[in-house]
């Protein structure tokens, strides 16, 4: 019951519950996440809520592991509204009585993104690389190498690696999801730390 309220604690303390979001399932074999390289240019505070977020924004980080998902059980969602009601009050208190996170602005080819995220380690001007699959987004940093114009050829030569990078992250997401003890859940969430960040 412990690992239950404190997974419905990481979905609902973070506003998720208007997401009517289900079980993240692991990238399948072959199938392919858009990859996009891109400098940051903007970063702002944002309130997790939502309220006040762009139309259109990716939602990334751990906040994106249920926002984006589209299967549930009724029964799995009473076991998050129910749980998470308890932690995600939790949260709030030592997070100062807010959920806070960043959007970050990533200028890549063509235009502009915006991910929403909790992940606070990106900073202006980082090289980044947003990963969306079928399972929702991830945005990281990456050398800056990988931005630069004249390492072009060695970016898209790498671009399976890329792949195989974002189905980890992906499948260490719907870990944290399918999680069931508390030692499951704390090792889902180092997973998602080492390889999604």
């Amino acid at each position: 019951m412990k690992v239950i309220r404190r997974m419905g604690a990481v979905l609902i303390g973070l506003g998720l519950v208007a997401f009517g979001a289900g079980p993240v399932e692991a990238q399948k074999k072959g199938q392919s996440a858009k990859i996009q390289h891109g400098v940051v240019v903007g970063v702002e505070q944002i309130d997790l809520n939502f309220s006040k977020a762009p139309q259109g924004a990716l939602i990334g980080g751990t906040i994106g592991i249920a926002a984006t998902s589209r299967r549930s059980s009724g029964k799995t969602k009473r076991r998050r509204v129910a749980g998470g009601a308890i932690i995600g009050s939790a949260i709030g208190s030592s997070a100062g009585g807010t959920s806070m996170g960043m959007m970050y602005t990533v200028q890549v080819v063509g235009g502009a993104i915006n991910v929403i995220t909790d992940q606070l380690e990106i900073h202006m001007n980082d090289c980044v690389v947003v990963e969306e699959t079928g399972n929702g987004t991830n945005i990281r940093r990456v050398s800056p190498e990988v931005c630069n114009p004249a390492s072009q050829d060695v970016v898209n030569a790498l671009e399976q690696e890329f792949q195989e990078e974002a189905a980890e992250c992906a499948a260490a997401k719907a870990e944290v999801i399918a999680a069931d003890t508390d030692e499951a859940l704390d090792r889902a969430m180092k997973k998602v730390s080492i390889l999604c960040n």
